[in-house]
């Protein structure tokens, strides 16, 4: 019997192909937003920093002008802190749909390789049984030839 070959094998390579393109694109999604959420953090401890400084300095009594100095810049890392967090939001949301991207790309390798399974599974059956066949011929024939040989001594 002829080997077994899945007639769409082309496009499980093809398939598992995409699958991998997908693995990358989603891993360096994750690692955008997992860097993105460093730099939220840092800008988040800058601005309670200053607010923390600016609070004791209050306490301590400062001028005018350093005082409004310190709300500008508290105002700046509020900015800062907002642009970041939607930044992240941003990234957070391409990142979901690298993972979409990636379970239907992993969907449709499953399912190929699991009608490859099938096919496999088909074949070696079809295999056996024309091997048993096989089998069963022989013994048949050596059957006759042992009764033809019986029959004529």
């Amino acid at each position: 019997m002829k080997k077994f070959r899945f007639q769409l094998d082309t496009v499980l390579r093809y398939k598992t192909q995409i699958l991998d393109i997908r693995l990358a694109e989603h891993g360096t999604a994750l690692a955008q937003v997992r860097k993105q959420e460093g730099v939220l953090e840092q800008a988040t401890r800058n601005r309670v920093a200053c607010e923390e400084e600016y609070r004791q300095k209050k306490a301590e009594g400062l001028t005018i002008a350093d005082a409004m100095k310190y709300e500008t810049g508290i105002e700046v890392l509020e900015r800062t802190v907002r642009r970041e967090a939607e930044k992240l939001r941003e990234l957070r949301k391409l990142e979901e749909e690298k993972r979409a991207r990636l379970v239907e790309a992993k969907q449709e390798t499953q399912s190929l390789e699991k009608l490859k399974d099938i096919k496999r599974g088909e074949y070696d059956a079809a295999a056996a049984k024309a091997e048993e066949k096989e089998i069963d011929d022989l013994v048949m024939a050596r059957r006759s030839a042992a009764s033809r040989e019986q029959q004529s001594v």
